[in-house]
């Protein structure tokens, strides 16, 4: 989608009695959308026309949203012969070693006492600005246990029950109302629920995690 295009975006829970509704250039709409915390696959956006008439529809004459009028990228055309082949042998890829030269976190036990003595100890977060939040400071505690989990530990996910220890009493909330906690920001698109197993497990977004 060109970034010169006027665009719709649109968001709808009904459970929560949540609608929004974007209109404009495709720029504004995104910057609005990450700033709301709605990136990624969540609501539907579509193009409404380009917001702007280009020097090359005056020359030819066509209407910007003329049928006839082809859309033309920007750059040369592609080549594929110049496009380098990379080719392995199955099975000869060290995913832990590759995976520490990109700098990523190899798995490591989780230490709940240790993260649960770090939550007592660190200054309470501040909560998140964000307009869908039902509970913005439960949401920052939130954010900083799975910041810790996913960046130190290298779990992609944390289950309810883990959740609830480490939170529970800072949030105020009991099993139930952290279960209805978590799946209000997996409805929103904020985390991701994993069935499986004895319990639900709760991934982050990474969007929404950057945000922490």
């Amino acid at each position: 989608m060109s970034q010169e295009e006027n665009v719709r975006f649109s968001f709808r829970s009904h459970q929560d009695s949540i609608e929004v509704i974007l209109q404009g250039d495709a720029d504004w709409v995104n910057y609005l959308r990450s700033d709301l915390g709605l990136k990624g696959a969540i609501g539907f956006t579509r193009p409404l026309g380009k917001s702007a008439t280009r020097p090359d529809d005056r020359t030819t004459g066509g209407s910007p949203d003329s049928p006839s009028t082809k859309p033309t990228l920007p750059g040369p055309p592609p080549d594929p012969s110049k496009i380098p082949s990379v080719v392995r042998t199955v099975g000869d890829l060290d995913i832990s070693v590759r995976a520490s030269e990109l700098g990523m976190s190899s798995q490591t036990d989780t230490d709940m006492a240790a993260l649960a003595e770090f939550l007592d100890e660190v200054d309470p977060p501040e909560p998140v600005t964000n307009i869908l939040s039902s509970d913005p400071m439960a949401e920052a505690w939130l954010q900083l246990v799975l910041t810790m989990v996913v960046r130190e530990h290298g779990h992609t996910s944390m289950s309810l029950s883990d959740i609830e220890k480490l939170i529970g009493e800072k949030v105020n909330k009991d099993t139930v109302e952290i279960k209805i906690f978590l799946d209000r920001l997996w409805r929103i698109g904020k985390l991701e629920r994993i069935h499986g197993g004895a319990e639900d497990h709760y991934a982050p977004s990474p969007s929404w995690l950057e945000s922490h």
